[in-house]
């Protein structure tokens, strides 16, 4: 049952909006106090607010602030008048889903209200969803705020009602495991068994018992039956992650078990079925492979009865301030810290170029997180970090060996500064969580420069920096 409510002053106009919103399965409830109107979607949040701009008492710029601040996916829509279409404009860029301006028909009301229901009901679906995979201790997923990427969900949770095998494509880091886990766990085999293959993991000598298995005596050392990993995901799905890397032969084999649905283990003479969704990724073009004739045509037009396309976080940028508090709530979990972001931070993280997309982002966050001593990041913190990234760069002109220490002694200094700032500065005790004793942790500090001259580097005594 989806909730409507209907904030403005006119009373008029909630009853006819009443009138007009007849969709199935969902109640519209009216305000024409918008303190009250606030107050009840703050404590039961709805699927949908309609919100006047204009009102007495309270504007609905206020109502839509607060609103927001508490429920950020929740899908509002700006009632205007003619001369206030520029703040319902300005408010989409904040965050607002849509707005009418009165007069507005009913074709009108009724096409907006279905888009915002459709949202909510996907962003509730996604909530469900992070929520179980977070209590696998596995997830990435957190909500898009992004058209192109709703999109690709919104195709996903359509596929995912039937068994069709969907292809996702996608540059590396752009979450196509997170995608093929959320078909799955939206599927009607999400308490069947999800087995994912890293194709380019496997050497090609090993890649066949692994996926097909094999009976007892198939090769030397096959001293008992294996099943498969294919076998193995049997009333669930099956995941071929980097499917663009399996060899022609494996993929001969891979085609027979999509048509048929069966395969026979190496060495064995039995068909055995496997019923299983199969879910593929690649981050290469595999028209130019099937060009190059190091992939099927017809197991590629098999496996991508549907094709998902994720698009590079470059091009959905709304995202990364909203996966980077996502990252950085998960982090500080894990690792106990209080840490949040100042708006500074989010904005020069919106000036990164992401070339590994979400992943490279997830790491940034949690080496941040690993290092930061608590409170607040700012932009200097990215910057540091940036340049310490960068700095591997430029190590590829020395040796293994001088490259290898001196990328460690940068990184020495940088957790020796991260201890101290988190002991208060207190060098004593920043020595004893690392482990070490005095002295030697004043040389981490001390780590990426070298004695000049016959420079002296003082030894600590007693008391000092305590």
């Amino acid at each position: 049952m989806s909730r409507i409510v209907v904030i403005d002053d006119e009373p008029a106009l909630g009853e006819n909006i009443q009138r007009m919103l007849r969709l199935p399965g969902a109640t519209v409830q009216t305000f024409t106090d918008p303190a009250k109107g606030l107050a009840c979607a703050l404590a039961h949040p709805p699927d949908l607010v309609l919100l006047d701009v204009r009102m007495p008492g309270m504007s609905g710029e206020e109502v839509f602030a607060r609103l927001h601040e508490e429920h950020p996916a929740l899908p509002i829509v700006f009632l205007t008048a003619y001369g206030s279409v520029e703040s319902a404009v300005l408010a989409m860029r904040n965050g607002a889903f849509d707005y009418l301006q009165k007069p507005f028909k009913r074709e009108d009301l009724m096409l907006v209200a279905k888009r915002a229901l459709s949202h909510s009901s996907l962003e509730h679906e996604v909530a469900r969803l992070k929520g179980r995979l977070e209590s696998l201790g596995d997830t990435d997923a957190a909500q898009s705020h992004s058209p192109a990427m709703l999109e690709q969900m919104e195709k996903c949770r359509r596929a995912a009602a039937t068994d069709a095998t969907v292809m996702i494509l996608g540059e590396s880091g752009t979450g196509k495991e997170v995608m093929a886990r959320f078909l799955h766990s939206m599927s009607r085999r999400k308490d069947g068994p999800y087995v994912p293959v890293e194709c380019s993991a496997m050497p090609g000598a090993l890649i066949e018992s692994e996926l097909f298995g094999y009976e007892k005596g198939a090769f030397t050392g096959a001293e008992r039956m294996k099943k498969g990993l294919i076998e193995s995901a049997d009333g669930g799905t099956l995941f071929l992650d980097e499917i663009g890397d399996l060899g022609v032969e494996s993929q001969t084999r891979l085609f027979r078990f999509v048509e048929e649905r069966a395969l026979r283990r190496l060495g064995g003479l039995t068909q055995v079925k496997v019923d299983c969704r199969i879910l593929c990724a690649t981050n290469q073009d595999l028209m130019a492979k099937i060009k190059a004739g190091s992939f099927r045509e017809e197991l590629f037009y098999r496996l991508s009865v549907v094709t998902v396309k994720l698009p590079p976080l470059r091009e959905r940028p709304e995202d990364i301030p909203h996966l980077a508090r996502f990252f950085l709530e998960r982090f500080s979990r894990r690792y106990g810290k209080s840490v949040s972001g100042s708006p500074q931070f989010y904005e020069a993280l919106l000036r990164r170029r992401w070339q590994g997309n979400v992943r490279e982002l997830k790491n940034v966050m949690e080496r941040l997180l690993a290092l930061h001593p608590g409170g607040i990041l700012r932009p200097e913190d990215l910057e540091e970090e940036i340049q310490q990234q960068e700095g591997i760069g430029h190590l590829a002109v020395l040796p293994w060996k001088d490259a290898r220490d001196r990328y460690l002694a940068g990184f020495e200094k940088s957790y020796a500064q991260a201890v101290l700032a988190r002991c208060g500065g207190n060098v004593s005790a920043a020595a004893r969580e690392a482990g070490v004793d005095r002295k030697t942790f004043y040389l981490l500090l001390k780590k990426d420069r070298e004695p000049q001259g016959g420079e002296f580097i003082p030894q600590l005594e007693p008391g000092i920096g305590e």
